[in-house]
């Protein structure tokens, strides 16, 4: 009997250190760990949301501005049309002065004819020669009126392909803001880390060409998941060859120092050229851009640090200018060489270079 008692006791003491040790461990557990992660998905939703917010905000300012620069231009051509109409008004008013002048002289000059008079003869040659001035200074003032008029005119029409090209450079913007805020949408975690990072090296590369920025030997581009690296041709190759300049190799060394402490990046060296075509060694301008984009390539890959597999070039002639070919200054920005740096995971969200 007393054993069957200590039997009872010692089951009712393990089931007791069960209900309130073990189990509700496990229940605290999983009431602890259910919450955290609500609350980090929670916090990334939460900081995309402030993204979003940002990006369209940035949007909105965008577009007020462009709509203040619509609004300049529509004054200035109201301006342009009020001063010509101006204009045309007070000529017409000075060729009314001075066709009653000329039917004065006329009757005048009648009157004197009828006199007959040695006197009154001279008068009127006098008269004469005067009205021939009088109209030789109308035909001038007509085509002082003519020539103001077609200033005007083109005044007006500069100032509409203004507008024009500011309301296309909007729309651009635009398309871009949209595709962008779609590729945001879509971005994992790890194409975030990297897209963090790729700011991370945008920033380096702004910090150390500085220099080379502010002359103009290099700009900076970045446009969606892509950061691009525009090397002017004027100072990096002579006209017709592919062989690098001494004065671009300090910049090019800037950058592919940089790029050796990002090595999870995707690099294509890009060869562009403007649409004139070429008599040179090389067949065509596609032949010169690839050789061009070939040359950086391999100073780049000099730097032992870099691996080669992530890397390549490519040629594109004339066949994707970031400007129309229209001036000789459109012509240099279209002559150039694109180092684009795409960083691993973001490298399906695609986006041209353009």
């Amino acid at each position: 009997m007393i054993l069957n008692k200590q039997n009872l006791f010692s089951s009712f003491t393990v089931l007791f250190f069960t209900l309130f040790f073990v189990t509700p461990g496990s229940v605290y557990a999983d009431w602890v760990y259910f919450p955290y992660e609500y609350n980090q998905i929670y916090k990334e939703k939460y900081a995309l949301e402030l993204e979003l917010a940002d990006i369209r905000k940035q949007h909105q300012n965008e577009l007020n501005r462009l709509e203040e620069e619509k609004k300049d231009l529509q004054s200035q051509i109201r301006n342009l049309t009020e001063d010509l109409e101006l204009e045309k008004r007070n000529r017409a008013k000075e060729q009314d002065e001075y066709s009653d002048k000329l039917r004065d002289y006329d009757m005048r000059l009648r009157s004197i004819e009828k006199k007959g008079t040695d006197k009154e003869r001279t008068l009127a040659e006098e008269n004469r020669k005067r009205e021939e001035k009088n109209r030789a200074e109308i035909d001038a003032l007509k085509r002082k009126l003519e020539e103001k008029e077609r200033e005007c005119l083109q005044k007006e029409q500069k100032l509409r392909e203004t507008y024009e090209s500011k309301m296309d450079e909007l729309k651009e913007r635009i398309r871009n803001l949209e595709e962008e805020l779609a590729n945001l949408r879509k971005l994992t975690k790890e194409q975030k880390r990297e897209l963090e990072r790729l700011s991370e090296q945008t920033k380096e590369f702004e910090e150390k060409l500085a220099k080379e920025i502010t002359s103009g030997q290099i700009r900076l581009k970045r446009f969606h998941n892509k950061l691009i690296i525009n090397i002017d041709d004027k100072i990096s190759f002579d006209s017709g060859s592919s062989e690098l300049k001494p004065a671009i190799l300090p910049a090019i060394e800037k950058i592919r120092e940089i790029l050796a402490a990002y090595p999870e990046n995707y690099i294509v060296v890009e060869g562009h050229t403007d649409n004139v075509p070429i008599k040179t060694k090389f067949r065509n301008n596609w032949h010169l851009s690839s050789e061009r984009a070939l040359s950086v390539l391999e100073f780049i890959l000099q730097n032992k640090n870099l691996n080669p597999k992530n890397f390549s070039s490519a040629g594109y002639g004339e066949y994707q200018p970031i400007v129309p070919n229209s001036t000789k200054e459109n012509k240099a920005l279209n002559r150039r060489v694109d180092i684009v740096v795409i960083p691993r995971a973001t490298s399906s969200l695609g986006g041209n270079n353009d």
